[in-house]
């Protein structure tokens, strides 16, 4: 399956196929359900750093982190349910585990990322990648 490229816009049906790819199968469960609830939005990487200096920062693999460990934990941010503290707790781990083990990066790096996605991913500052993301807002 073809990835999508930093930048690229994400549309819900792309959402359900990458969703499929990465088997995460409560979220095709939710998109096949509601796909009215949810908007488009641009993929862009792993936010807040320029991917491939996160590649140089970390010794890893830039493309292994961008699209083994953030693009998952995007589409499960994107697609998550609003105001689920568990699911979103559960979907973070899984972010640490991806990058320890996908990624190959030192366990206190891996660390760093989760407390800094625990922190700026939080769905009350509203940011383009926080906590439900995708979710359309009322009026939109």
């Amino acid at each position: 399956m073809e990835l999508p490229k930093v930048g690229e816009t994400v549309t819900t049906a792309r959402a359900l196929e990458l969703c499929r790819h990465f088997k995460l199968e409560y979220l095709v469960e939710r998109l096949l359900s509601h796909p009215e609830r949810y908007r488009e939005w641009k993929f862009d990487g792993c936010s807040g750093l320029p991917d491939e200096v996160m590649g140089f920062f970390t010794g890893c693999n830039w493309e292994d982190i961008t699209y083994q460990c953030c693009l998952p934990h995007d589409l499960c941010y994107g697609y998550g349910e609003p105001g689920n503290a568990e699911e979103r707790k559960r979907v973070d781990r899984e972010f640490y585990e991806n990058l320890v083990n996908r990624a190959g990066m030192k366990k206190w790096c891996a660390s760093a990322f989760l407390a800094a996605v625990r922190i700026g991913g939080a769905e009350a500052f509203g940011l383009p990648f926080s906590w439900a993301f995708a979710h359309k807002k009322q009026g939109q």
